[in-house]
């Protein structure tokens, strides 16, 4: 079932209480050249001088290929937006606190920008009661102010930074960030994570559920499969099942325009998937799933539709990219931009 609460929120809330409890000291040392250590105690003494979190944001992490993404939450629980993200990525032991330097470096990632400007998303529309109060508050929807979207304005920015990770071994893993962002560089920032054998979604290389989600031949209006203003055709008129049965790729994007639930959404909808049904409709077939069942999203309450419950989904926004047999060539989530997704799309059109 789609878990609109991302996993963020427990893991900002735990370095942050860590390093509240450490104090602050200066940011901007060298690198060491000693191996890092991974116990709770160094991984919090690492970033309690920089003015932000590292944060991982995935929803879940699993065993190969996978898109890593990571958030610099702000003390004012704003997000950084700017700047150069590096990353050492190390398979800790299983128990870090014994064995705090036992890690096998990976590899290290130059960490992409993924920027959207959220000042128009997330204008939710309501249902209201006989006072003319909204029935869903944003208070209501989350009340963590980590994840929480921000507030409507000119410029609200957000980000994320990310890679693309084969991840050979499930288990603890741990980063370590040279963080650039202003006139300064924070090194050997510390944060560690759990990878799954397997993501609660279709891995990639598996293949994709064959949902049989509404379209617009099964609802008398758009509006009820579609919450954006003015819904697309052309994103309703094949099922995922009928469209792997066509032979073509296919884009699945599980987007909800006006039922967002975190800072992570961005205008998906309008900025990716659309362009992308634009530049690729001969080749791809791009369909548009709401996660949300709306009649019920504009009464106040959230429930998932039954094809996000049959790819498990546990965020929003999520997109997949599916080859013309059916099977899961990329996959991702929160924050997205187009040049990515047509970088997936042009692999699998390559491939096809």
């Amino acid at each position: 079932m789609v878990r609109h609460q991302m996993r963020l929120a427990r893991h900002a809330l735990v370095v942050l209480a860590a390093v509240a409890a450490l104090g602050v000291a200066c940011g901007d040392a060298p690198a060491s050249s000693a191996p890092p250590r991974w116990d709770s105690r160094s991984v919090a003494e690492s970033i309690k001088s920089t003015p932000f979190t590292p944060v991982i944001v995935n929803s879940n992490i699993g065993r190969g290929p996978t898109r890593l993404a990571l958030a610099l939450l702000k003390r004012d629980q704003t997000l950084i937006t700017e700047g150069k993200v590096a990353a050492r990525l190390f398979r800790l032991d299983a128990d870090p606190e014994k064995n705090p330097t036992a890690g096998t470096l990976l590899d290290r990632y130059e960490l992409t920008a993924r920027i959207v400007d959220v000042a128009d998303h997330g204008a939710m529309r309501f249902d209201r009661d006989e006072q003319g109060r909204a029935l869903l508050d944003v208070a209501q929807r989350d009340t963590r102010p980590e994840v929480s979207a921000p507030p409507a304005h000119d410029g609200a920015l957000s980000a994320i930074f990310t890679t693309v990770v084969d991840f050979k071994e499930s288990g603890l893993w741990g980063a370590e960030l040279e963080v650039k962002t202003g006139s300064k560089t924070y090194r050997g920032l510390l944060l560690t994570f759990a990878v799954l054998e397997k993501t609660a979604e279709p891995s990639i290389g598996e293949p994709a559920p064959r949902t049989k989600q509404k379209i617009a031949k099964d609802v008398s209006s758009l509006a009820e499969i579609d919450s954006s203003t003015t819904p697309s055709l052309d994103l309703h008129n094949i099922t995922v099942v009928d469209s792997i049965a066509s032979g073509k790729p296919t884009l699945v994007a599980f987007v909800t325009p006006a039922f967002c639930q975190t800072r992570f959404c961005g205008p998906v909808l309008k900025n990716v998937v659309i362009p992308a049904q634009q530049q690729y409709r001969d080749r791809v077939n791009v369909i548009h799933i709401e996660p949300y069942d709306l009649p019920a999203a504009r009464r106040g309450t959230l429930s998932a539709v039954p094809a996000a419950e049959e790819w498990n989904l546990r965020s929003e926004p999520f997109i997949a990219i599916l080859d013309s047999q059916g099977r899961v060539a990329a996959k991702f989530e929160g924050i997205i931009d187009l040049p990515e997704i047509k970088q997936a799309l042009d692999a699998v059109l390559a491939t096809k």
